[in-house]
């Protein structure tokens, strides 16, 4: 995250398409940075910090499958090196759920629908 992010004052939100459960609800103002321009996700979709997506990990091995040492210091670096991937302010929940999965996919033999019925606990 390249940016401290810095909250636009009440009078100068932008209006844009506001999202409840996946579906357009009308225009809501949205506050944005000042520095970098990201607009703040104001939906109810709330992502969570990365420490979140390391304790799902660390669950779904002591759950089902056994990751080695390695499989989980693999998945962690590259959930560190996606840029922005620690920024509450522009990401989505949903969009860093699918990174997750992904990544997990890629160095376990794990299911999508199990990692994201972990993620949903």
């Amino acid at each position: 995250m390249d940016c401290i992010h810095e909250s636009c004052g009440s009078i100068d939100k932008v209006w844009l398409p506001f999202v409840v459960d996946g579906r357009m609800n009308g225009l809501k103002t949205h506050p944005y940075c000042i520095h970098c321009g990201a607009v703040k996700n104001i939906s109810t979709d709330k992502p969570q910090k990365t420490a979140y997506y390391i304790n799902s990990l660390s669950r779904i091995d002591k759950q089902v499958f056994k990751l080695t040492k390695v499989q989980i210091r693999l998945i962690v670096k590259e959930l560190e090196s996606i840029k922005n991937f620690e920024d509450v302010y522009s990401m989505t929940c949903e969009t860093k759920n699918e990174i997750f999965i992904n990544i997990v996919e890629n160095y376990c033999n794990v299911s999508e629908r199990y990692i994201a019925s972990i993620l949903e606990n």
